[in-house]
């Protein structure tokens, strides 16, 4: 079932808001409930000790005259108190006075009992005089009783400082209490739904806004996969502020960007690659069909016609393995960490320590100085090679792969220097890295070429490149090489003067 997630989110928050409201509400409304009832039985024991106190002050003044009228009481009952004073027998010796007009409570009067109960509880003033028999001591006990539909708090309390037994028992209507927190209770009920309405509508508005950035992703990524056009961007800039949905979109823009580029780079290479391919096949094709068409040509021209064809299904071959190279470069992941001396591969293979240096020399016999023999017609034709400094390093990878690095920047250097230049390597190292230079005095490479020379099928000037059978991916395929192997290659030139690649690999531990 599909829920908006700015539904979603409003819901989760209100809920949140709902349950501390609730908390809050429930946590002032218990306090206030303790609070008022621990304030009438505050009222009501120090009106009882009161009446202990004037009772045996009146009692003593008054002998033999029951029940008593207490003057001293009526000041006591203010606030609807009522007070009723009982003998051990429970019956009525002294009570409130019915002068008080504000009293809640009908009061027992001289003449005769009123509508009031004699006692206000006679089951708690029964229970305290058995608990006096056995201790003998003033007690006192709250209780609660219904009374003409009302709760009445009452306190009992029998005093034998004189052993007279006598009890008192004040009374008094929670009903005002009630009222209170019935009135507390709506209030907070109510002022909490307005609270929560409130949030509900707030947090549909906030997040509407907030989303508005996720909405604008959502139908940008649609239109992207409807007619696959990368120059789309989402608006990264907030009115409030950068905050982390703006990073997003910063983000998604920049990952938008990579895949402009890497699409435009895929649809280049496309061409490029159809073009390269394009050539060689229209040649064989020239050739086969002159070798068809003309079955008396002479035997040197039909030979010719085969060997063009033949060097040129070796150059579509060439091509295609070295697509295929870079494909599988480019289906290859990040190192696997180091395993007892060795590091995988994402194939799988395993990289062992390589004398980087052996390559080097091995890469310079084959464009270096004349062999014994003299056969080498390239090297008569091709500008010097010189080995300037070498340094025995070790480095973790694969040996063909990086021996074919090697040629290819020296290759590369071959055709751009003409024949009285001068190519020269060397090899190095510092704290971490070991670094090959490769540097030409050939024809160098003009600053808007520069970024561009390792992309595949790019040529910086090709009306000055030697045809030397290459496919325009040399550079390429050494670069993902390189990059295999967490180096690096870098590339400084100056127009006329020549070129220096460098080329720089992570060294072998020590300890290998």
């Amino acid at each position: 079932m599909y829920i908006p997630l700015q539904l979603r989110l409003t819901l989760f928050y209100a809920v949140l808001l709902g349950l501390a409201l609730w908390f809050f509400g429930n946590t002032v409304y218990i306090q206030s409930e303790q609070r008022s009832y621990h304030d009438l039985d505050n009222t009501l024991s120090s009106r009882a000790a009161s009446v202990r106190l004037g009772k045996d002050i009146v009692a003593n003044q008054n002998p033999g005259q029951l029940p008593l009228t207490l003057p001293s009481v009526d000041g006591l009952g203010a606030g609807g108190v009522a007070i009723e004073v009982l003998d051990n027998q429970l019956k009525l010796l002294a009570t409130t006075t019915a002068n008080n007009s504000s009293a809640q409570f009908p009061t027992t009067t001289v003449g005769g009992p009123g509508s009031s109960p004699i006692p206000w509880d006679a089951q708690a003033a029964h229970k305290i005089l058995q608990q006096s028999l056995t201790s003998g001591k003033t007690i006192g006990m709250y209780s609660t009783i219904t009374y003409q539909g009302q709760h009445v708090r009452v306190y009992t309390l029998i005093n034998n400082d004189f052993g007279s037994g006598d009890i008192i028992q004040t009374a008094r209507s929670e009903q005002d209490i009630e009222q209170s927190l019935s009135d507390l209770r709506s209030l907070l009920f109510r002022e909490g739904a307005i609270v929560l309405a409130f949030a509900l509508i707030a947090g549909w508005l906030i997040s509407w806004g907030v989303l508005a950035a996720v909405r604008n992703m959502t139908s940008t990524a649609q239109r992207i996969s409807a007619s696959r056009d990368f120059s789309q961007r989402v608006p990264s800039k907030s009115s409030i502020g950068r905050d982390e949905l703006a990073t997003l979109a910063t983000t998604f823009n920049e990952m938008l960007a990579n895949l402009e580029e890497s699409y435009q780079r895929q649809q280049r290479f496309v061409a490029d690659a159809s073009h390269e391919l394009r050539a060689p096949l229209t040649s064989i094709r020239c050739n086969l069909d002159l070798l068809a068409k003309a079955p008396d040509l002479p035997p040197e021209e039909a030979q010719a016609a085969l060997n063009d064809a033949r060097a040129e299904a070796d150059r579509m071959g060439r091509l295609v393995n070295d697509l295929l190279t870079l494909a599988r470069s480019d289906a290859t992941t990040a190192q696997e960490p180091e395993v007892n001396g060795y590091r995988k591969s994402i194939a799988g293979e395993q990289t062992q320590l390589v004398d980087l240096d052996s390559l080097l020399l091995e890469v310079f016999r084959l464009y270096g100085p004349l062999s014994e023999n003299g056969n080498d017609a390239r090297q008569q034709q091709g500008p010097r090679v010189l080995l300037q400094d070498i340094t025995p390093v070790k480095v973790y990878g694969y040996a063909d792969q990086l021996k074919q690095v090697l040629v290819a920047l020296l290759d590369n250097a071959y055709k751009y220097t003409p024949y009285e230049g001068l190519i020269s390597l060397s090899l190095t190292t510092n704290e971490h890295f070991a670094i090959v230079k490769v540097s030409d005095t050939g024809i160098g490479i003009l600053p808007e070429d520069l970024p561009h020379i390792f992309e595949r099928f790019y040529r910086a000037d090709r009306a000055r490149s030697r045809d030397r059978g290459g496919t325009g991916l040399g550079l390429t395929i050494a670069q993902s090489i390189v990059q295999e192997h967490e180096g690096s290659i870098e590339v400084e030139s100056t127009p006329g003067k020549g070129s220096t690649f460098t080329l720089k690999l992570l060294l072998a531990n020590e300890q290998d």
